[in-house]
């Protein structure tokens, strides 16, 4: 090997000069070019020194006038262009003797982006979890992984990426979640196309562009419809000012409140679900009653949050419970009053 670490170096392509900063094995070295590192192999790079030698001397620059040597303020050069995220394999071979074979695999993950992710990263092999690891990314930076002997990959390894974008962008989705498998068949092709081509990865595409905030939530309300909930809600659904006894249990299903909610909206329904709860807590506020039970079911779970969320805010209670019940299952919210 007549490259060590620390070794100035020149991309032959290129001629762009970088420094050796790890050697991989004795065909291929990991260089660092303009703050990237990468795998190359030997023939692609060669000392800068004759490259220097062997260059024309510069003529001497003519003599300027006075105020020439002022340095003119050049424009800006164009962005780096933004990629996206990839997983980078590197095969490393070695030789049995008669042919040269995979051995190892090494994988890297590479922010071609002009954003700090944070990420989540886990490797299972035959539905067991095999490695974990919590990082941050910067932009146009790669960073190692892990490494799998090419056997392992008969356990079916499956990697698992959540992403979370570190700028604090609010039209950015909170977090992206990708997986990636091993495709046996696939991967022995991209092999075979990698030697022919003299290429040192493979790199997959986790995502082109980082998805942008969805305009639902989890339930499907949008930031209109939700603004909309709050002004139906805060619209009382009993005008009626006879003296009413509070329930000891209420009953939120839809087709118990109004018998023409076909034709209703989930919006319009959740609005007036959410009216009768009000209505029924405050009535067991204000006759001191100690207990209420409110049957919201399961579903989606969109109504039981927002009774949570109102409870929550409510001074008069002292606390509430949506644990399994032997009547209602977990489609019940006990509550209890200070």
């Amino acid at each position: 090997m007549k490259y060590t670490v620390g070794d100035k170096i020149l991309m032959l392509h290129s001629k762009e000069e970088g420094t050796v900063v790890d050697i991989i094995n004795d065909k291929m070295v990991m260089v660092e070019v303009g703050g990237t590192s990468f795998p190359v192999y030997l023939d692609q790079i060669d000392f800068p020194y004759f490259h220097r030698f062997t260059q024309k001397k510069a003529p001497l620059p003519k003599q300027r006038t006075p105020g020439e040597e002022i340095r003119r303020e050049r424009p800006s050069g164009p962005q780096r262009p933004e990629k996206g995220m990839f997983l980078t394999m590197l095969p490393v071979f070695e030789s049995d003797g008669y042919d040269e074979v995979v051995s190892t695999l090494k994988f890297h993950l590479l922010n071609e982006t002009n954003k700090i992710f944070g990420f989540h990263f886990e490797i299972w092999l035959n539905n067991t979890l095999f490695l974990e690891l919590k990082q941050e990314i910067h932009p146009f930076q790669h960073t190692y992984l892990a490494d799998l002997d090419f056997d392992q990959l008969n356990d079916n390894p499956r990697f698992e990426f959540t992403f979370t974008p570190k700028d604090g962008d609010l039209t950015l989705a909170a977090t992206y979640q990708k997986t990636w498998k091993v495709k046996a068949k696939q991967l022995f092709q991209q092999l075979g196309e990698l030697q022919q081509k003299q290429q040192a990865t493979i790199n997959y595409t986790l995502f082109d562009k980082y998805p942008l905030r969805a305009e639902t939530d989890a339930y499907g309300f949008s930031p209109v419809e939700k603004k909309k909930l709050s002004t139906l809600t805060s619209v009382q659904s009993v005008k009626n000012t006879t003296p009413v006894t509070a329930k000891l249990e209420v009953d939120l299903h839809i087709d118990k409140l109004t018998s023409e909610w076909k034709g209703l909206s989930n919006l319009e329904m959740l609005a007036i679900q959410l009216n009768e709860f009000q209505h029924q807590l405050d009535l067991a506020i204000t006759q001191r009653q100690d207990k209420l039970i409110v049957i919201h079911g399961i579903g989606t779970g969109k109504l039981r949050d927002e009774v949570h969320e109102i409870l929550k805010t409510t001074p008069e209670v002292k606390f509430f419970v949506n644990q399994y019940h032997p009547f209602y299952g977990y489609g019940a919210t006990e509550i209890y009053f200070k």
